[in-house]
């Protein structure tokens, strides 16, 4: 995957003409239907308490957003991140929702050629918050704190786009990505306290050229002890996996990738805080 600064300005300024349209109450060239070669979702892929994730496909290469909100006013806008300008292959991400809430969306489709193209609107449910696993002790509000990556892409910050806190910011609608690090990519957690853990709960990123996926990881603790490996089948949901670790820092490495720039949408630790 190559960073081409002029495709995504392009891109993001036909994204942002799209925006635009859409929020004035503009023409726009005709509905998903209307998209050369079909359109075909959306599906519902996930389905959270504070997120949900669809996947579309359209029949052409475009760039896509959709606005939402718990009403057919929406108020907020989720986009795709065009690390590759556009696709056909779309998976888009709604984050920040309330529990066990109603939300409404539309997808607005922008192709090549500067066409939009509209759906209408299309509703899903976020699920109760379940409180039963206790605290992520992999986040950035349990104090946890990333000591060391592989790399960014695009040489981002920790705390900036694709950077290596997107894998615990509790937002499914971001994410790490590597620079092209395939096989060799690691992120090194350190967590507030010394934790006795008993679920890690990993998912994947991946891209729609089907590289980015890592299928397999293992985990090495601050006292060098290894765990794994721990295989990951799809990139749909996060995968839960049972086990005993107690440890001050866990780095989570790559073992068996799609090569590119392999990362972590979100990786989780639950269990208790060692107190003896």
């Amino acid at each position: 995957m190559e960073k081409t600064t002029g495709k995504i300005n392009l891109f993001a300024l036909i994204l942002f003409a799209g925006l635009l349209l859409s929020a004035c109450g503009g023409t726009v060239s005709g509905s998903l239907a209307d998209i050369p070669n079909g359109f075909e979702g959306p599906e519902l892929l996930i389905v959270g308490s504070d997120s949900a994730t669809i996947r579309f496909d359209t029949g052409v290469p475009t760039v896509c957003n959709a606005p939402f909100g718990e009403t057919e006013d929406y108020g907020e806008v989720a986009t795709i991140p065009m690390l590759s300008g556009a696709t056909i292959d779309h998976v888009l991400t709604f984050s920040g929702l309330e529990a066990d809430t109603d939300y409404h969306y539309k997808i607005i489709a922008t192709d090549n050629e500067g066409n939009v193209y509209q759906s209408g609107d299309f509703t899903f449910r976020t699920s109760a918050k379940d409180d039963s696993l206790g605290s992520n002790w992999l986040s950035l509000e349990a104090g946890a704190q990333v000591i060391d990556v592989s790399s960014n892409f695009g040489g981002a910050a920790n705390d900036e786009t694709w950077g290596a806190d997107g894998a615990i910011d509790g937002n499914r609608g971001s994410e790490w990505s590597s620079a092209g690090d395939g096989d060799a990519a690691y992120i090194e957690i350190g967590l507030a306290d010394t934790i006795r853990i008993d679920q890690l709960v990993v998912h994947s990123r991946s891209m729609s050229n089907d590289t980015a996926q890592i299928f397999s990881f293992q985990v090495r603790t601050n006292t060098d002890e290894i765990y794994g490996p721990f295989q990951l089948p799809n990139t749909d949901e996060g995968h839960v996996f049972e086990v005993e670790i107690t440890a001050s820092s866990l780095r989570f490495e790559a073992l068996e990738t799609s090569g590119g720039n392999t990362g972590f949408v979100e990786i989780e630790a639950y269990g208790e805080i060692v107190t003896e």
